[in-house]
């Protein structure tokens, strides 16, 4: 093998790692902002992870006193939360129809 040919082999495989580290840093950032709405809303649960620590608490020692009226009151938290995201569906859905 001479000398030339290594060299050629050399700058090849340079070129080739080159192309790799280009693509791979190509790859991680369609990965960033792929997952970015995930970890916003990872990040806005966690800064309000001490309150929700608290509300969890405040729930787990009132069912453990009174489990029925925790689990009523709980269903209808879960209804009133449920009439509010179809309500917002429904206002989005009639307010982008225009006659």
């Amino acid at each position: 093998m001479t000398e030339r040919s290594r060299q050629q082999q050399l700058d090849a495989l340079e070129d080739e790692i080159l192309q790799q580290r280009l693509d791979m840093t190509a790859a991680m950032r369609e990965w960033r902002d792929a997952t970015a709405p995930i970890d916003n809303a990872w990040n806005k649960m966690m800064s309000w992870r001490v309150p929700l620590m608290a509300v969890g608490g405040l729930l787990a020692m009132r069912s453990a006193r009174k489990p029925r009226s925790t689990g009523r009151l709980f269903k209808r938290a879960l209804t009133g939360f449920m009439m509010y995201n179809r309500g917002r569906a429904l206002y989005r859905a009639t307010r982008g129809k225009k006659r």
